[in-house]
């Protein structure tokens, strides 16, 4: 990676192959001292920018952006124990303020409806404060352990883009899923970017209860990439967080929460689907020439 010229390395060797296509196109630079950890170039990064505008600019129609805290107490991480099941020995955790022990433990986020959710059990007290429509663009950290690759698997995703909705009926809140699916399918074509959309598992236990769950994944040449998820969660964390709201007659019911998610998809697909043993070719609707 010290020579910028001549043909890349053979595309067989997928990993060698795309660090050096990133690298000789200024998009990131793997050589930072940290695995799994990377830095955007320039122009890397005007791309990322121009792709998270254009994200912005399509839900700022209905949504409002907002911004969570990195750190989540142990003690309202913990209450989301089946939802992070599956990758609790991925989660970094702060233990110390300077040279001091800190008395709960803090994680860095790996997801944020632990950070969310306390605060909408707060905000929403009756019908009146509803529909609720944030989102959030936001860095977030996983401690992977297998082969790590920009874009694709990371310790820090610097470009999680997630929204969440609240709503006091179900019917609503299927409607903001299909609301949500529509504008992923406008997102993704404004990019040339195939997608494909499909059931993905659903699950339910004594706290959770996910109805439907949509997965939407880009088709790069290197493989299918998921980029990003539509879940239908009916009664997800009601209990966990005791969220509640009063109705128009004044009883108290629960209420009805869609989220969606898009880690780094809106960029994972282009460098794999689109680079050659010569040179990356960006869809036209990216930026064509570095700052």
């Amino acid at each position: 990676m010290e020579e910028d010229t001549g043909a890349l390395p053979k595309k067989q060797d997928f990993s060698e192959w795309y660090n050096e296509l990133l690298w000789r196109a200024e998009i990131m630079d793997v050589r930072y001292p940290v695995k799994g950890l990377y830095v955007w170039f320039p122009y890397g990064f005007a791309i990322r920018r121009f792709v998270y505008d254009r994200l912005r600019q399509l839900l700022d129609r209905d949504h409002k952006e907002a911004l969570f805290p990195l750190l989540i107490p142990e003690q309202e991480f913990m209450k989301e124990a089946e939802h992070i099941k599956g990758f609790e020995d991925e989660v970094y955790w702060v233990t110390h303020g300077g040279t001091t022990p800190l008395d709960v433990k803090l994680a860095l986020r790996p997801t944020s409806e632990t950070a969310i959710y306390p605060m909408f059990a707060l905000w929403v007290r009756s019908h009146a404060d509803l529909p609720l429509k944030i989102y959030q663009v936001v860095n977030t950290f996983r401690y992977e352990t297998k082969q790590t690759r920009p874009l694709i698997r990371l310790r820090e995703i610097t470009s999680f883009m997630e929204s969440h909705t609240v709503h006091a009926t179900w019917d609503e809140a299927e409607a903001q899923v299909e609301s949500e699916i529509a504008l992923s399918q406008e997102f993704y074509k404004s990019l040339c970017i195939p997608i494909v959309i499909s059931n993905a598992p659903t699950g339910t236990n004594s706290r959770v209860q996910i109805i439907r769950s949509l997965s939407i994944r880009s088709c790069p040449t290197a493989g299918p990439s998921r980029s990003g998820q539509c879940t239908t969660s009916a009664t997800t964390f009601r209990v966990l967080f005791r969220s509640s709201m009063r109705t128009r007659t004044g009883s108290s019911r629960s209420h009805t929460r869609p989220a969606m998610g898009s880690p780094s998809a809106a960029l994972r697909p282009l460098s794999p689907s689109t680079g050659t043993t010569r040179a990356l070719s960006c869809p036209r609707t990216l930026p064509r020439s570095r700052p």
